[in-house]
């Protein structure tokens, strides 16, 4: 794929997340899709999630421990099969009530013209912070 439509499938998978569209998003995903979110284990997301139902459990995690405020998505960068997003997010911790801000930087490579590793890079002090009474 050129990297216009790389960059479009990335901008296709945020839309069906910011809809609620977990399952439409999961077809724009290899089977052996992986996605890394660092942190603690059991703050947040935080974790290495293989798979369809990896990506599931990494989501259902995000939901239940945290509310995004907003999202604003700034800048996306491609090359070859590798697209970069730059994000603003502002969320609330719910076991604390805390919010919470960061930059994040996600790292998508492509293949096949499918997702199939995601790399999230943000701010985790900010978020141990506000997941910690």
């Amino acid at each position: 794929m050129s990297e216009a439509a790389n960059v479009q499938l990335i901008k296709e998978l945020y839309d069906r997340l910011g809809k609620g569209d977990l399952e439409t998003a999961l077809g724009l995903m290899t089977d052996d899709v992986t996605f890394v979110v660092p942190g603690p284990a059991g703050i947040g997301a935080a974790g290495t999630w293989r798979g369809h139902n990896g990506v599931r459990e990494c989501f259902a995690r995000l939901r239940e421990a945290q509310e995004n405020q907003s999202t604003d998505v700034r800048e996306f960068v491609a090359q070859g099969n590798t697209v970069v997003v730059l994000l603003h997010v502002i969320a609330k911790a719910r076991s604390t009530g805390k919010r919470f801000e960061s930059d994040l930087v996600h790292f998508f490579t492509l293949r096949d013209a499918r997702i199939s590793n995601l790399i999230d890079f943000f701010d985790t002090a900010a978020l141990v912070d506000a997941y910690r009474a």
